[in-house]
Formats: C-alpha cells, sequence, structure tokens
C-alpha cells in the first residue's frame, strides 16, 4: 500500500484535475451563449443602422414635402404680388417671398445632407453583413464538434470520480473523517505539498518535528491553515524535499 505523501499526492492532483475539467464543462455553455450573442448583437446593429437609415429617408421625405409647399407658397405670392395695386402691399409680398426662398434654400441644403447620410450609411451596409458572417462563421465553428467536447468532459470527469474514490479508499479509518470534513470545507485544497519544510498553500514553515513526521510515513496537519500536509518528491533529511 502506498505511504501517506503518496496517497496525498495522487488525491490532492486528481481532485484538482476534476476541478479543472468540472471548470471546462462550465465554460463551454458560456462560451457557446457568448458565441450567439456576438452574432445577435451583430444583428442588432444592422437593424439599427437600416432604421437610422430609414429614419433619415422619413425626415428627408418630410423636408421635401415642406419644399414643394413653400414652391407653391412663394408661386402664389408671386402672382399677389404682380396683382398688387400698392407699393405697400408689393412690399408685403416680396417680403414673403423673399422668407419662402431663404426657407427653400434651407430645406435644399438640408435634403442634400440628407442624401449625403443616407448614402454614408448604405455604404457601410456591407461591412456590417460581414461582420454577421464572420460572427456566424465562429459560432458555427465552436458549435462543430461542441456536444462531443463536452461529453469527452463529462466522461473524463466521472473516470476521474471513480478513481478518485478508490484512492481515498487507502486512507486510514482514523484520517478519513477529518479529511472529509476538510474537503467538505476547502475542497482540492484540502491538501498542501510541503516544499523546503514549508506548506504551499499558507506559507508557514513547519517544525522539524512534523517534518520528520511525514518523513516516517504520518500524516500531517498544518498547524495555521489546517490542511493535510504531504511531501512532493522523495524527503531528505535536510528539508530539501529531494529537489536538489
Amino acid at each position: 500500500m502506498p505511504g501517506p505523501a503518496a496517497v496525498l499526492r495522487e488525491i490532492h492532483r486528481l481532485r484538482r484535475f476534476a476541478r479543472d475539467l468540472q471548470s471546462e464543462i462550465d465554460r463551454g455553455p458560456r462560451v457557446l451563449k457568448n458565441q450567439q450573442a456576438k452574432v445577435s448583437k451583430q444583428e442588432g446593429l444592422l437593424q439599427e443602422w437600416h432604421d437610422s437609415i430609414k429614419k433619415v429617408k422619413v425626415a428627408m421625405h418630410e423636408k421635401e414635402v415642406s419644399l414643394r409647399t413653400r414652391h407653391q407658397q412663394i408661386a402664389k405670392h408671386e402672382k399677389q404680388r404682380n396683382e398688387a395695386t400698392s407699393k405697400k402691399e408689393y412690399d408685403a409680398l416680396q417680403a414673403e417671398i423673399d422668407s419662402d426662398r431663404r426657407g427653400c434654400q434651407k430645406l435644399e441644403d438640408d435634403i442634400l445632407e440628407d442624401m449625403a447620410e443616407i448614402e454614408d450609411r448604405t455604404n457601410k451596409i456591407p461591412e456590417l453583413e460581414q461582420n454577421i458572417k464572420r460572427a456566424k462563421d465562429e459560432l458555427a465553428e465552436f458549435e462543430k464538434g461542441y456536444q462531443e467536447r463536452q461529453e469527452n468532459l463529462a466522461q473524463q470527469f466521472s473516470q476521474t470520480e471513480v478513481q478518485l474514490r478508490e484512492v481515498e479508499a487507502s486512507l486510514p479509518a482514523d484520517i478519513r473523517q477529518q479529511y472529509d470534513r476538510l474537503v467538505a470545507a476547502k475542497g482540492e485544497e484540502a491538501m498542501a505539498a510541503v516544499e523546503i519544510r514549508t506548506c504551499s498553500a499558507c506559507y508557514t514553515e513547519i517544525t522539524a518535528q512534523n517534518y520528520n513526521e511525514l518523513i516516517v510515513g504520518l500524516f500531517v496537519f498544518c498547524k495555521n491553515c489546517g490542511r493535510m500536509l504531504y511531501l512532493p518528491g522523495n524527503p531528505t533529511t535536510d528539508g530539501t524535499d529531494g529537489r536538489g
């Protein structure tokens, strides 16, 4: 039967591996959702762009209607001016005509600006459509084999749990209760390697007695953080853990 260090090393490795597998399993749906959200976002941007073009077109149409109305008003006032019987009436109608002409010029300028804006926005549509295509391609690439990857990860996780239970079964009965309590509280971090006589989790130096107890195969708990300690390599009497 392997000694305490080997058992705890393997348990720690398996628990961390299971944690990493679970993280990958959980990450898959999140990444898929993010990829789908990217497509929706790009499609939304394109729709907003089309809506903005439509809005400018509506505003431009309203200005064109106003422009036609002003031209009709100018024609009416010009006729009235030509039929005026007094200078005062003539001047008043001419003032109305001049005002309407300035209004027409402003509307024409605004309509030209709207036309230019519509053209600019229309020219950007292919770029937005390309962004949608790129996002959809990325989604399709991720979806390719997605289910298979998730199933493979789940299978590895199940196998790791089986291995973990087998190794945990080799723990002495008098240690198992403390082990279960620590694992329930700290998960895969219930154990820590001792490196150069120091707990690698809380960086507290252990006593020489504790180190010697680890060497002879006893279970030792860190007096600072309470983790179960193990030696990561071949122990030596000088506290270097056999790493040179």
